[in-house]
């Protein structure tokens, strides 16, 4: 799927390894965010976001197209899917934060 970043920060994240907004991104955290960021990328269509079960793909209660996936326990990748068919299946995906789970 078509995808691009929403925060400068977050492109900052994805090229170096690391933000000054985002300080709390370790090395693995940050490895993990690319690995995500590079799913999202070649997933032809939501579903394949659902794969492996343990990314714990989830639409984000209280909007209509935001959703999320597991970077690890404390952390959630959080992004906007702008779909371009009636099944809600395809679209582009506008990454928006990394955020502590529950908080």
């Amino acid at each position: 799927m078509k995808w691009d970043f929403v925060d400068k920060h977050l492109q900052e994240l994805y090229e170096k390894g690391w933000s000054r907004k985002y300080k709390f991104v370790d090395k693995p955290l940050a490895k993990k965010f690319v690995e995500r960021v590079s799913r999202i990328e070649s997933a032809i269509s939501i579903y394949d976001l659902r794969e492996p079960p343990s990314m714990q793909f989830e639409a984000l209660g209280g909007f209509e197209n935001r959703f999320s996936i597991r970077l690890d326990v404390k952390h959630r990748l959080e992004f906007e899917i702008n779909f371009e068919d009636e099944a809600k299946s395809v679209g582009f995906v506008k990454i928006l934060t990394v955020s502590k789970h529950y908080e």
